[in-house]
């Protein structure tokens, strides 16, 4: 099982030992390669070249500067002269170009001592001089050149520490790194640099940019083969083997980034909570990075990043329009300025283009910190891992799962909380969730009842609140309780697909019953083979799935009769004589039954007239004298035989047998096969 060191070492490849780091690199490699014989080929003559390495957040620029650092140290031929010197992530002390080298002075008096062991107290000596600040790249400069060596800055971040310097040091580092080639820089940044393509810049075109791309399908999966411990390797290959899918839908979720990919992949691998545990902690470490991005937007961009994560899926330039109520031509300007800052990213639909939020472990964070309470919102994200990452089984085992270990204790709140409610949200069973949700609530009752007030409604009392709304004939307030609940179990979905139903929306009915029936909700196999029936669509399948529910024996009359049309409709006539007289014996009495006036009709749209003028005749049901109409349609239709039975027709009747004979020739072209 994870521990939490290990996942630790994830977020943070500096900690771990050389041997496992250079173990797990097994991604990117072609673009250290690049990097690493570039600064293998230099020689004095050269001017170097410099590199910025652009990517997110867990995209695996901190992994790339730390491999550089021990390449470097461990080839024989650099490591001679070549120093490699690698800053923290984070360089807060540094707020100037002087401030910089002396921090550099100071590496290099820490880590090699024998070479170095003085230089930053021979720089100090100097700290009072008029010019100090002026001369100091010029003393480490003549410290350096002095043991003949040269420096490979690695600077994660460099984006900040840039933008910290005056435009002034901005020009004087540039001028610096055109005449000196004493060192070279790699850094790596979130974002592109402003002075890349603004020419009144600096650092105009300066840089060699590599962009970090998303890992493909190969790379995840070597990648996650790579980080696993002994005892999940073999979890991992198998999902691998057998499942493939599941690590090309895992990786189209969190965008191909490293970080986010085995944040997830833990999760699903996980069922004690860890690796969720560990989820959190990096959250919170990385929320003043977060909140700082957000703040540093003008409110109008923040309103529209806030609609689109909130959204966890991508959407289209009207969609954001419309949620904001503001002209599409507005919001497409903005957002093609959220992209230059590169926390939105757009695809291309044609005329149009699907935005989302770039960095998708940003979006999981914004959705955990500022989606509602009771709402799907705050674990939009889980809902939809979950569910592309196991089929409906799998999530009622880890719903009865996860109910026995609450019901242990000793599970962090917030993972009991979130795991609870996006199983509630994935569609588990009705009493399944209705259990889990009861144990969570009576759990965090004692262990932080703030989390406890925020569990959503469970899918029974939901169901029971439409329920009302439907007995008391008000079908669209039901559709409405359902619909705004967001919850997708069987019954749900099943019960909503009835209401639509009743109203004659037969599309929308029929994509509530088919999720419903996904989710092993089989009570609503009536309705839907009926649809199908409503439709004349499907008579194979309609047949098919009347027979499972004619071969339980539930005795149920209607599904006798089902099985009786569904059989007439594909032409399987002996069969369907043997079934409907079953049903009309089960039925006890057939007066004034809409299900057999169906029949009817559809028998005689089939052209089995003699079939039906024998059901008729048959005494004990009084076919005749229920369904006159029917009867003269069918002398109607039979008066070359019988041409003196339709003269026994009333006139009242004409108008009644003439709607028969219409409606059998919509039947003949409907449930034609």
């Amino acid at each position: 099982m994870l521990q939490t060191s290990y996942v630790r070492y994830k977020y943070t490849p500096d900690e771990m030992s050389e041997d496992e780091f250079l173990s797990r690199f097994v991604v990117r490699e072609d673009i250290f390669n690049d990097v690493f014989e570039d600064i293998k080929s230099s020689n004095d003559s050269n001017s170097n070249q410099h590199y910025i390495l652009i990517g997110q957040r867990g995209q695996g620029k901190t992994t790339l500067l730390r491999k550089l650092q021990i390449e470097v140290k461990s080839d024989k031929e650099l490591s001679k002269f070549l120093l490699p010197v690698k800053f923290a992530e984070e360089q807060y002390q540094i707020r100037s170009l002087c401030r910089l080298w002396e921090e550099v002075a100071e590496y290099l008096q820490t880590f090699y001592e024998d070479d170095f062991g003085s230089i930053l107290d021979n720089m100090e000596e100097h700290f009072e001089d008029e010019n100090y600040y002026l001369e100091c790249f010029s003393y480490l400069e003549s410290a350096i050149k002095a043991k003949d060596k040269k420096l490979l800055l690695l600077i994660d971040n460099i984006d900040d520490l840039i933008g910290k310097l005056s435009e002034k040091e901005q020009r004087q580092l540039r001028e610096i790194l055109i005449s000196s080639n004493i060192f070279r820089i790699v850094g790596g940044s979130t974002k592109m640099l402003e002075h890349q393509h603004d020419y009144s810049k600096a650092f105009y075109e300066y840089f060699k940019i590599i962009k970090l791309k998303s890992l493909n399908a190969k790379e995840s999966q070597e990648f996650l083969l790579a980080i696993a411990q002994d005892e999940q390797k073999q979890q991992i290959q198998n999902v691998i083997e057998n499942t493939p899918v599941r690590i090309e839908t895992l990786r189209r979720i969190t965008g191909g980034v490293p970080r986010t990919l085995v944040i997830l992949f833990d999760i699903f691998l996980d069922e004690e909570g860890n690796a969720f545990d560990d989820l959190l902690k990096v959250l919170d470490e990385v929320t003043p990075l977060y909140k700082h991005r957000m703040d540093d937007l003008p409110p109008s961009l923040q309103e529209i990043v806030h609609t689109i994560a909130i959204n966890w899926d991508g959407m289209f330039t009207n969609e954001i329009a419309k949620k904001l109520r503001q002209e599409s031509k507005l919001v497409s300007a903005q957002l093609k300025k959220l992209e230059k800052y590169e926390i939105v990213e757009s695809e291309s639909t044609g005329k149009n283009k699907i935005y989302k939020i770039k960095e998708r472990f940003f979006n999981i964070w914004y959705l955990m910190r500022f989606g509602r309470k009771k709402d799907r919102q705050r674990v939009e994200w889980l809902v939809k891992f979950l569910v592309s990452m196991c089929d409906w089984n799998e999530l009622e085992n880890r719903g009865k799962s996860l109910t026995k270990r609450i019901q242990g204790g000793g599970l962090n709140t917030q993972y009991v909380y979130y795991m609870v409610e996006a199983l509630s949200y994935s569609g588990l069973d009705a009493h399944t969730e209705k259990t889990l949700k009861n144990e969570a609530k009576k759990y965090l009752e004692k262990m932080n009842p703030k989390l406890s007030k925020e569990l959503s409604e469970t899918d029974i009392s939901i169901y029971k609140r439409a329920k009302e709304c439907h007995d008391e004939k008000h079908i669209d307030e039901g559709i409405k309780i359902l619909e705004s609940s967001q919850k997708r179990s069987g019954l749900l979905e099943g019960y909503k697909g009835l209401l639509y139903h009743l109203q004659d929306d037969l599309e929308n009915a029929e994509s509530c019953y088919i999720s419903a029936l996904e989710k092993g909700f089989t009570q609503i196999l009536p309705g839907l083979v009926w649809l199908f029936c409503t439709k004349g669509e499907n008579a194979p399948l309609s047949l098919e799935l009347s027979k499972v529910i004619y071969d339980e024996k539930n005795n149920n009359r209607g599904d006798i009769y089902l099985y009786a049309y569904t059989l007439l409709w594909n032409e399987n006539y002996k069969k369907s004589y043997a079934v409907v007289l079953e049903w009309f014996d089960t039925n006890k009495t057939t007066s004034k039954h809409e299900f057999t006036n169906l029949y009817l009709h559809l028998l005689l749209s089939k052209g089995q007239y003699y079939q039906a003028k024998k059901f008729f005749e048959i005494p004990v049901y009084e076919l005749k004298e229920q369904y006159k109409p029917i009867w003269y349609a069918l002398m109607t239709l039979m008066q070359d035989e019988f041409p003196h039975e339709i003269k026994k027709m009333g006139s009242e009747l004409s108008e009644s047998v003439d709607e028969v004979l219409k409606d059998i020739e919509v039947y003949r072209e409907k449930y034609a096969i």
